[in-house]
């Protein structure tokens, strides 16, 4: 069984995970295991001792990447009393995510818009919806704390399609510079509108 332990532990791995990530993001899962045996410096039987095969090693990467975010969204979720609060800390700690691995992000991005047949069969929707479900239900706490007004899960869909929008442009770009005044500006925005 594949544990977090054993992916510090295991020569090679972290290796084989670095090349595969940043050769997914440039070109998708048409990455070729060559490509990432010769990036990583290892050899095939290497690879497959640790994946058992460029399906598994996707999925992997892309399951241990969310469990990361949950993982960091979730504790930055707590680190604050108010929604808008809340709300700060996770967008904060999303954009520092993707400024420590934007290769992975830019990953992320691209299984969105790749061909379903092209790729192993991944539930992109479900692990959209843990991001939702987060902000949503900060939101709904807020709403029933007098904080904020509206309908939680349209408001949630707000902020993440924002969101969206500039990490999109940093990773593109390298603009703009992803970090707690960006998601105070974002926040502010969405929970105070453009009239003020």
């Amino acid at each position: 069984m594949e544990t977090h332990a054993t992916v510090r532990q295991a020569p090679g791995r972290e290796a084989i995970r670095t090349s595969a990530i940043a050769l997914f993001a440039e070109k998708g899962f048409a990455a070729s295991t060559r490509e990432i045996c010769e990036r990583a410096g290892v050899t095939k039987p290497v690879l497959y001792h640790h994946f058992k095969s460029k399906d598994r090693l996707y999925q992997r990467l892309l399951e241990d990447a969310c469990e990361v975010s949950r993982r960091e969204l979730g504790a930055a979720s707590r680190r604050a009393k108010t929604a808008r609060e809340r709300l700060v800390e996770v967008f904060t700690a999303d954009f520092a995510l993707t400024r420590r691995n934007p290769a992975l992000s830019l990953l992320f991005f691209r299984m969105m818009f790749a061909s379903r047949k092209a790729e192993p069969a991944i539930d992109y929707v479900a692990m959209g919806m843990d991001w939702l479900r987060l902000v949503a239900g900060i939101i709904r706490e807020g709403v029933r704390r007098g904080e904020m007004k509206g309908r939680p899960m349209e408001i949630a869909e707000a902020f993440l399609g924002i969101h969206t929008i500039y990490t999109m442009g940093y990773l593109l770009t390298g603009e703009p510079a992803l970090g707690r005044p960006l998601a105070r500006r974002i926040v502010n925005l969405v929970l105070e509108g453009c009239g003020k």
